[in-house]
């Protein structure tokens, strides 16, 4: 074999060797990529190398890793700034469909993988999943690029209130309880996920929110907290309770506890929006609470919430605020704290209306 031919059979041996599949549709796919024409003759001599007795195969190729490196780094003109945002972002692959949209968010064009499989920086182990080959990955490490990051206060502040929600449970890896975000917003969460497309930053086409690797998670879960403080401070001038407001980045809400003299204690949790967690609706929830959420909930709400009241915190109720109107549901406990709450909400200049 000639010193090219050799490379690419090498090249073949070392794929071949780490496929774990038995369709080996994929594989010959990536052989055509890679080799055109001569792909069936350089398959066939590396199944006749990896075949040879002796010594372990790895260990034949592991000998020219410098070689293949060689080669395969000859081909990287013109996806530099791909392969260095596959190393520094996406950790020298995974699947091929959270790869694909990683690349689309960062700026990359359609055909990118195509082209890092054609040119050997990646190779696939089987139909889903994508890797970069053992002896590029020191070489890629090496590497510099341009990936522009974006401007993630600006974009969040654009987004209607369905994106953030998306934005914060992707950020916060929160999951929400899926009645009860029906019950709120009108919609399946799953076909939230799947309508979210937010340029540069979130893409759920795949059935799963996939953030652009190149932001930076602390940035983005700070300014959801700013967004969310700053809104939560806004809602309480509109309800102007009594006591002193603070920040909750557990529930990622406003928090006002409200003392009614003899009525009790209220504790009083203002959502801008909300990802209607577990971890929402467990937060301090033997005590008094109220639920405030600055959006319309949706026609099933009452429905919803009585087909699930045994998984509801029973001195719970949830007030939703739109269009100078306040939406109440009232908890399944009443006492002397909501109905203090109840009295001071009518004296604000919001109409009080009942969903249950």
């Amino acid at each position: 074999m000639n010193e090219q031919i050799s490379i690419d059979v090498l090249e073949g041996a070392y794929q071949l060797i780490n496929y774990d599949a038995e369709d080996e549709e994929t594989l010959i796919r990536d052989f055509n990529l890679r080799y055109g024409d001569r792909y069936m003759d350089v398959l066939k001599r590396a199944r006749e190398f990896v075949s040879l007795p002796g010594e372990d195969v790895s260990s034949k190729i592991r000998r020219f890793y410098e070689l293949l490196a060689d080669h395969s780094m000859g081909k990287v003109r013109g996806f530099g700034n791909a392969a260095y945002a596959l190393v520094k972002y996406m950790g020298l692959g995974g699947d091929e469909g959270v790869l694909r949209v990683q690349f689309r968010l960062m700026g990359f064009n359609e055909d990118v993988i195509t082209e890092l499989v054609r040119a050997g920086i990646l190779m696939h182990r089987n139909k889903d999943v994508l890797f970069v080959p053992e002896y590029l990955i020191p070489r890629l490490l090496e590497m510099g690029g341009v990936v522009s990051v974006p401007d993630v206060r600006g974009q969040l502040g654009s987004l209607n209130t369905l994106e953030l929600i998306a934005v914060e449970s992707a950020a916060f890896s929160s999951r929400p309880i899926g009645w009860l975000f029906r019950a709120i917003y009108g919609i399946d969460f799953k076909e939230l996920i799947r309508s979210v497309r937010i340029d540069g930053v979130l893409d759920g086409s795949i059935g799963e929110l996939i953030l652009n690797p190149a932001i930076d998670l602390r940035e983005l879960r700070a300014v959801i907290h700013e967004m969310k403080d700053s809104s939560a401070r806004y809602m309480r001038r509109i309800l102007s309770p009594h006591g002193q407001y603070s920040y909750s980045r557990v529930a990622r809400c406003g928090i006002v506890y409200t003392v009614f003299g003899e009525g009790g204690r209220e504790l009083i949790m203002l959502y801008p929006w909300i990802v209607p967690s577990r971890r929402a609706l467990n937060y301090h929830s033997r005590e008094d609470r109220v639920i405030v959420i600055m959006h319309r909930p949706s026609e099933e709400f009452a429905d919803l919430m009585g087909m699930h009241t045994d998984e509801l915190p029973p001195r719970t109720g949830f007030v939703f605020i739109s269009n100078n109107e306040a939406l109440v549901y009232r908890p399944q406990y009443l006492d002397n704290a909501f109905d203090s709450f109840l009295d001071f909400l009518y004296r604000s200049n919001l109409r009080v209306s009942y969903l249950n």
